[in-house]
């Protein structure tokens, strides 16, 4: 299922007649639930989930300022409800994640509970806005971080796609950007005729017994008329997310956590920038200048640095062109 083949269910259902309740139409037969596309009276957008007559369900109903979820014994239906059509997207990349999560699931109690969890996991994206606007080198930190994201998810054929996708914990100011079983990454994001990066604190680089760290520098130029916004890149990992059948709340919960949702990422269109290449330097070399609170006095802290790469060739690893 993809977004072009969900708006054309959308038109098939609004072009139909106007009927009490809801009109609707099936996913897809390639599911074992049986799914529908709805509109209500009120014009609302609708998902529901049919269950079988002789199934036992209950389930206290939810409403929101944006979405609802009720259920209805007399019919066991439990529908899910978008209350204002500027969310139309949003509740589309629920919907496409949601069946995604279900299509192969068989048994009637496991679909049911993951419909309901994926609610939950989602209603927060549906909130209204109200965070302060943030700052132009903010934006270009976490659109180096995503770019190094896109280029994770690019290379992971053989690995999950959710996996990559919470490995991904730099808005949450964790230790550093991506957390992985056998590799932690730094992103510094940088203009391009730059030749250092700023270090923030002396965690940064910070190595993990057992791990390997890489810092990847992405060098970017601003760019307005060929360069992408936050926006932009957003929708690209979007895409991907979802060919690969990813779970799309992992990368908006992130967001969140900077005020970022894909409704208000637009705000951010003046800031446009075109990454040129990424350079991984491996922090483990023997040799690699850093300085880390192992290295220094534990009476000092909050340690901020400069780090030159002019002659650090010798510690790169992988050079990606973008």
């Amino acid at each position: 299922m993809k977004v072009k083949q969900l708006n054309a269910k959308w038109a098939q259902i609004s072009a139909s007649s106007v009927v009490k309740g809801h009109k609707s139409l099936r996913i897809t037969s390639d599911c074992y639930s049986d799914v529908y596309l709805a509109i209500d009276e009120r014009g609302n957008h609708c998902l529901i989930l049919s269950l079988p007559s002789n199934h036992e369900f209950k389930f206290k109903a939810v409403r929101k300022e944006k979405v609802s979820l009720e259920y209805f014994a007399d019919r066991s239906y439990l529908v899910m409800t978008l209350l204002d059509s500027e969310f139309n997207s949003l509740f589309d990349d629920l919907i496409l994640s949601l069946f995604n999560a279900i299509k192969e699931i068989e048994d009637v109690t496991t679909y049911s509970k993951v419909f309901i969890q994926t609610f939950y996991q989602w209603v927060l994206f549906f909130s209204p806005e109200y965070f302060d606007k943030l700052s132009k080198d903010i934006i270009k930190g976490l659109y180096g971080e995503l770019i190094v994201l896109k280029e994770l998810i690019l290379d992971s054929d053989s690995y999950d796609i959710n996996d990559i996708l919470a490995g991904w914990v730099g808005p949450y100011d964790q230790g550093h950007d991506f957390i992985y079983d056998d590799t932690n990454i730094e992103v510094k994001t940088k203009d391009r005729k730059k030749v250092s990066v700023r270090l923030s604190s002396e965690h940064q680089l910070e190595v993990e017994a057992g791990k390997g760290l890489i810092l990847a520098v992405v060098s970017v130029d601003e760019d307005f008329i060929n360069g992408r916004s936050l926006k932009m890149l957003l929708q690209e990992l979007k895409q991907l997310t979802l060919e690969r059948l990813g779970d799309l709340s992992i990368i908006l919960k992130a967001l969140l956590q900077k005020g970022l949702t894909l409704h208000n990422a637009g705000e951010y269109d003046n800031y446009r920038f075109r990454a040129i290449t990424i350079h991984d330097y491996n922090c483990l070399e023997e040799g690699f200048p850093k300085i880390t609170s192992v290295t220094i006095p534990s009476s000092i802290s909050n340690v901020k640095y400069d780090l030159n790469l002019t002659d650090m060739s010798k510690y790169v690893v992988l050079v990606r062109e973008l």
